[in-house]
Order: C-alpha cells, then structure tokens, then sequence
C-alpha cells in the first residue's frame, strides 16, 4: 500500500530572530512581536491542515477519516508549533547572541518592518488557492520576460534574494526529511507492508525532482507577490542585507529548528495515518 507522503514543505521562511542571552521565556514576547511569529505559525498550522487533508493524502473514509481529521487539528497546534521552534533555535543559538541582536536591529529597521509585514501578508494571501494562482501566473510571464524588462529585472532580483540563503536547497533538504519523517511514521504504525529501509530511501529520492519544483516555483511566486510594492532600490538594500554572514547564519539556524519542528510532525501525521488505515483494516 502506497500513500502520497505529508509535504508541509516550509517552501519560504520569513526574517525571524535566532540567538538568545537568556533563557527563553525573557524574550519569547519581543522576539514573537518583532517578527510577527504568532501570526507565521498560524498559517503554517493552516497550510499543514490543509495538506494532510488534501484529495489523495489519505485513503480513509467515514469515522476513520473524521477521526484522523481530529488528530490532524491536534498536531498542527500552532502554539505547540512555535514553543517548539523557539526551544529548538535557543538551544542551538545560545552563544550567538550577535545573530540574534542583528536579526532584531533589521528588524526594527523601516526596511526590515516592512519587509515583515509583505512577507506575512503574501503568505497568508497564498493561503486561498485564487490567490496562489494568480501568482503562479504572475511568475510564469516574468519568466517569459525579455531580462532587459521590469517584469525580467524584478525576477532577477528575487532569484538574487533566494541565491543569497540558498533558500530552495534547504527547502528541498526539508522536504525530504518530512517525507522520510512521513513514511517512518507509517511503518511504525505496520501501515505500510513490503518496504524496507532502503526502499523507503529510494521512495523518498524518487520524489526529490517534484518537491524541486514545486519549491522553486513557490518561492519565486512568492517573492514576486511579497516584494510587489518595493521599489529596486529597496529590494536591493534588502538583498545586501540577507547576504552578510550574520543574516547568512540566521538562515541556516532558522531552518534547523524548522527542520526539528517539522520533521517531529510529519512523524506524527505518519503514525495518525498508519494507526487510523490499521484500524480501518481490523
């Protein structure tokens, strides 16, 4: 039996803060205030709903699949989400407390403030399927765009900004995970027969040139709609900002913890489909 795997691919994090001088608690509220973070995992925990419960995500039906909808709403608790985010990027930034001062001082910026918000609000945009294709469009003529047009010199821009933290690289690293983090959960659960470790690997490979794509075609669009109403010098300043070793560090660390958080949770929607399809099967 063969299941289309959980991909709640992060496909794009916003500037968030890393290191910590104290133990979280002290700046759990300034941090999640700067960088709008309550609202970010809010809409992460949609988008991951969504995707558990997508046509072809789940054979199950009646009560099984009302049950399991209910231990999808569970695990995509976005409280949940962020503490753990937030334990994840203090242990791993705690002696970094340069990182994390730099973060916030952009952030506080009139450029970083309004980079946030963009960000924030193109992501919760994209939660509606009318908006994300109207995106998808929009990307796809500024690809056709000659690049000596603003259409063509916007979308260079942009690829500059996903170059500068190598952004679909770990995307993809991340998707990979979560799909193996998936599939390990369904074994657990006896839910998936005939395949081994090694097969799981391959399964998972097979999958890479697809969750490529798709990131790359997210976050182009993405970007494109986030940073709209930025002029070219601003996105340029943006772009000298996002490349420094400091932000550079921010960006790797950011997606360390996001890797931990949604890893741990494409093993719980594993194991919740597996239990859920098994006890369909008695």
């Amino acid at each position: 039996m063969r299941f289309s795997p959980i991909f709640n691919l992060l496909k794009v994090a916003v500037i968030v803060a890393s290191a910590f001088l104290y133990p979280r608690s002290v700046h759990a509220d300034d941090l999640t205030q700067a960088f709008f973070l309550t609202e970010l995992f809010e809409i992460m925990a949609e988008e991951g709903r969504a995707s558990a419960m997508a046509d072809g995500a789940t054979p199950l039906q009646g009560r099984a699949l009302e049950l399991y909808r209910t231990d999808v709403e569970t695990i995509y608790d976005a409280s949940r989400m962020l503490d753990a985010f937030l334990d994840s990027l203090t242990a791993d930034l705690a002696n970094r407390p340069d990182v994390r001062a730099d973060a916030l001082e952009f952030a506080a910026t009139d450029l970083g403030r309004r980079i946030l918000q963009l960000e924030i609000a193109a992501r919760r945009a994209l939660l509606d399927d009318d908006v994300d294709f109207i995106a998808r469009d929009a990307l796809s003529r500024a690809r056709r765009a000659a690049p000596d047009t603003p259409e063509g010199m916007r979308l260079a821009q942009v690829r500059e900004r996903i170059a500068a933290n190598d952004l679909v690289e770990l995307n993809v690293s991340l998707g990979l995970n979560t799909a193996l983090a998936y599939y390990r959960g369904m074994m657990a659960e006896d839910a998936v027969f005939g395949l081994s470790g090694e097969m799981l690997l391959q399964l998972v490979w097979e999958q890479e040139p697809a969750i490529r794509e798709d990131i790359d075609d997210w976050i182009e669009s993405y970007f494109l709609m986030a940073y709209q109403p930025l002029d070219t010098t601003k996105l340029a300043e943006f772009n000298l900002y996002v490349a420094t070793p400091l932000a550079q560090d921010f960006n790797r660390a950011l997606f360390r913890a996001f890797d931990t958080v949604f890893t741990e949770i494409s093993y719980q929607i594993g194991t919740a489909l597996g239990r859920r399809v098994r006890a369909e099967e008695l």
